[in-house]
């Protein structure tokens, strides 16, 4: 058994609805912090375009893939990655290159006060771009998942107790874990013997800083993308006094592909 330090953290978990803020200024989660919901079928007739935007090596990559809509995917979401960061740094697609921290989390080695999480499931991904560490995970819910073999070494029998009472009990399995994947991506561990053990029901909780990476302070917000996919973002920081978000606007396909082309 693991054992910790006498240091602690604060983690917050709750959760927002999402707002269409169309003709308004769009809604940051917090001081730099942004989301951006990518559909992908919208992109998939023009991934020849969007390859253009990827290295040699990430072109490898895409084409590593055993199925086409897993190599479009990729191609779909590193291109749109390149093409924020770009726009946020003032510079071209083309300077915009990643590496990879110790612990295998990919950054911008230009712009180390940028940081970044991608997440995806069936036909849609989710980008978050921010200037703290942040991590973002979307699924799908998925009526066939037997998820019920998994609950005892992923929760805690608090969060086991939480999902039995639900009348909602895939949909509360589903907001649960997406809470301690985003946790688990913003921190940069991983899932490891440690993830039951970081608690994800709603409210304030006092953690083990070393349950968090020895953060002081994360916080969890869980969201439904629609009836059939819930998501959850986990920042560091202090800021938790909001309840909507909104997604940022992304370019449509044509000014993607007048752009891609040059």
């Amino acid at each position: 058994m693991m054992e910790y330090n006498n240091s602690e953290s604060n983690l917050f978990c709750g959760s927002s609805i999402i707002i269409d803020r169309k003709g308004e200024d769009s809604y940051q989660i917090h001081s730099g912090i942004k989301l951006y919901k990518i559909e992908l079928s919208q992109y998939y007739n023009i991934t020849d375009v969007l390859l253009k935007t990827l290295t040699p090596h990430e072109v490898q990559r895409a084409h590593r893939y055993h199925h086409i809509k897993d190599s479009k995917r990729f191609i779909i979401c590193r291109s749109f990655l390149k093409l924020l960061i770009a726009q946020r740094n003032d510079i071209e697609i083309s300077q915009v290159y990643f590496e990879k921290t110790e612990n295998h989390k990919p950054y911008f080695p230009l712009d180390k006060t940028l940081f970044f999480n991608v997440s995806h499931a069936g036909d849609y991904a989710i980008i978050a771009i921010g200037n703290c560490e942040l991590g973002v995970d979307i699924e799908y819910i998925d009526k066939h998942f037997n998820y019920a073999d998994i609950l005892p070494t992923v929760f805690s029998s608090e969060e086991l107790s939480f999902v039995e009472m639900s009348n909602f009990k895939r949909q509360t399995f589903y907001k649960l874990w997406t809470r301690k994947e985003a946790i688990v991506k913003a921190t940069g561990k991983g899932i490891d013997d440690d993830f039951s053990k970081i608690p994800v029901l709603d409210g304030a909780h006092t953690v083990p800083s070393s349950l968090i990476n020895d953060f002081k302070k994360i916080n969890v917000f869980s969201f439904n993308l629609n009836a059939y996919y819930v998501g959850a973002f986990a920042f560091k920081g202090d800021d938790i006094d909001f309840k909507q978000i909104s997604f940022q606007p992304l370019p449509n396909i044509v000014e993607l592909e007048s752009l891609f082309k040059l």
